[in-house]
């Protein structure tokens, strides 16, 4: 192998670290947002029904997880 320049190295090593950095930078939000590409995103203006059976859901699905955990120890802690 042969011997390269300590300078030749870090000017290197410091462009493809800042390339990548800007592939990251411009490519990164539209990876982040595919779903709304793709049409699939929540939609703001939810019907109140749809709404209020998500929260149904996740409260139900919270109560399960505290039953499952045996408790906290500063719900105790409030008593």
């Amino acid at each position: 192998m042969p011997q390269m320049d300590g300078r030749k190295v870090v000017m290197i090593a410091t462009t493809l670290t800042l390339t990548a950095v800007g592939i990251a930078q411009i490519y990164l939000p539209f990876y982040a947002d595919r779903d709304k590409i793709r049409g699939m995103s929540e939609e703001e203006d939810m019907p109140a029904e749809a709404k209020r059976q998500m929260e149904l859901q996740r409260k139900m699905m919270l109560e399960n997880q505290s039953d499952t955990n045996g408790g906290s120890m500063w719900k105790n802690m409030k008593k």
